[in-house]
């Protein structure tokens, strides 16, 4: 999705590194400088330069290099697990069996490295207080920092790793210090920002948030972003009823015949229309599963806390209802990227749940493969979603850019990469030039687009794809909305009724 945005960064950092945002773009149908339209900080733009240059800007190249951060966040959950759980492999296993991991592991965006940052730091300031290591703390210092500067997310760090600081009495008031090193880093980012682009962009960041955020209903925000941790983190689905048993199951089946009850009774819900012809009973079942399964992540760290009550819990429940209002109230949007944060604690979870339940073999792996499975699925349907802006832009491309006039396009994300990348151009609406030999390109599942007059403009010829029968992660009215709710409160949906569809027209 934003993707081309870390693509454009990386290219100016390879031109200018110490002007990462001096560039112009056309994200919403006007041109404006970066950093009006690009509000994450740029450290994750800084590593795809770096694998560009040293191998090239491919999307192999890229793809591959991404999946670096991938693991190291597998292996960070893996060695803070071990600090938590004697199931580490499982609680790093069950994180990395989500739609929110194995999805945002195959984008070029700041998710995943940003947890690789996270999951280690968190892992050297346990380590540094535990063990009294000034060197731990140094280093876990650095990484928020970096953390922070790779999505602002990662400020969230201070409050949480000051928190476990605090609980832990004597010992931990010595690091609080070191939370000093994030702090300046931020201070000096912001005031670099300043100086270069006249405005501070960590706190330019938090006002566009807060004002979008702010804008929508609140009580709708809290469900859908329920939803999107159930469905996001849907590895709590296949293994909560496995530690809980019965205590699971019969809660779990009144809660969604609530859920679905409520449904019925609302006209919309996070701003969509609910009862338009693609919506039915089916998708009513999965709001209300995947609701379900997110209050069910919640009471697993309310019942670890009123079990263990040890630093660890409250670090754990802290991280997992932090991520969920940050989303909520915080975020322009509730996506599955914002959900991701939250991953590798609940996976700690759930193994800590299964170390008091003790079920066999059986009950405690095939959850596992169940929701790999499932979310492997999700991952496939978004990777042949993306296949479908490339194929679309390369047929349209193939059949209109050597005419004599001009390929204009609407729409962004990767489908304006693709077109761009072919000679095409978007448009500018306050700087039409159209001519009477010039072709438009529309695609309708996008973003930024304005419907073409038809006294003005001809269609000429439709352009039909089928990315997936069975999943999908973006499907308009009322659908999915993996990467923006404003697209459906699911984070993907079964069954999706709406083809992808890209549409040529010319002027009449």
């Amino acid at each position: 999705m934003d993707d081309t945005l870390f693509f454009w960064t990386a290219r100016q950092i390879i031109e200018r590194p110490w002007d990462f945002y001096g560039f112009q773009g056309n994200w919403d149908g006007t041109l404006a400088a970066a950093p009006e339209i690009i509000k994450n900080p740029p450290i994750a733009a800084y590593y795809m330069a770096l694998a560009g240059w040293f191998a090239g800007f491919s999307e192999k190249t890229l793809h591959l290099a991404f999946m670096f951060p991938a693991f190291m966040a597998v292996w960070g959950a893996y060695a803070l697990a071990r600090r938590m759980t004697m199931m580490p492999l499982l609680a790093a296993l069950l994180g990395l069996a989500t739609p929110a991991f194995l999805v945002s592991s195959t984008t070029l965006m700041c998710d995943v490295l940003m947890l690789a940052f996270w999951v280690w730091a968190a892992f050297f300031w346990i380590r540094g207080v535990e063990d009294g290591s000034r060197f731990s703390l140094v280093l876990s210092g650095v990484l928020i920092a970096l953390a922070a500067l790779t999505k602002y997310f990662g400020v969230s760090l201070i409050p949480l790793l000051a928190a476990y600081s605090l609980l832990k009495g004597r010992k931990g008031l010595g690091s609080l210090p070191f939370l000093l090193i994030p702090v300046a880093a931020l201070a000096g980012y912001n005031f670099y920002t300043q100086i270069m682009y006249g405005r501070g962009l960590l706190f330019d960041a938090s006002t566009y948030s807060a004002q979008i955020a702010g804008s929508a209903q609140r009580l709708d925000r809290a469900i859908v972003g329920l939803v999107f941790t159930g469905g996001c983190v849907i590895t709590a689905l296949f293994f909560l009823p496995s530690v809980w048993g019965i205590r699971a199951i019969i809660p779990g089946a009144a809660l969604i015949t609530g859920g679905v009850v409520y449904l019925v009774s609302r006209d919309s819900l996070g701003g969509v229309q609910l009862w338009t012809a693609s919506f039915g009973w089916s998708y009513a079942a999965q709001l209300a599963v995947y609701g379900a399964t997110g209050i069910g992540i919640f009471l697993l760290a309310l019942v670890d806390f009123i079990k263990r009550r040890d630093a660890f819990s409250v670090l754990l429940g802290l991280w997992v209802i932090g991520t969920l209002a940050f989303t909520v109230f915080f975020n322009w949007t509730v996506n599955g990227r914002s959900i991701l944060p939250m991953v590798p604690a609940v996976g700690i979870l759930l193994a800590r749940a299964a170390e008091d339940a003790r079920p066999g073999k059986l009950r405690l792996w095939a959850p596992l493969v169940l929701a790999l499975a499932a979310s492997l699925m999700v991952a496939w349907a978004d990777y042949q979603l993306a296949n479908s802006a490339r194929d679309g832009a390369k047929t349209i491309t193939a059949k209109y850019s050597r005419g004599p006039g001009q390929l204009w396009f609407q729409g962004h994300w990767g489908f304006q990469y693709y077109l761009e990348e072919r000679g095409g151009k978007p448009l500018v609406w306050n700087n039409l030039r159209i001519a009477a030999d010039d072709v438009i390109a529309f695609p309708f599942n996008n973003t930024g687009l304005r419907f073409m007059p038809e006294d003005k403009f001809a269609v000429v010829e439709d352009f039909i794809y089928a990315p997936s029968t069975i999943v999908s992660t973006m499907t308009l009215g009322p659908g999915a909305g993996f990467y923006a709710s404003e697209w459906g409160p699911l984070p993907f949906m079964l069954f999706p009724s709406r083809d992808e569809r890209y549409q040529v027209m010319v002027p009449r």
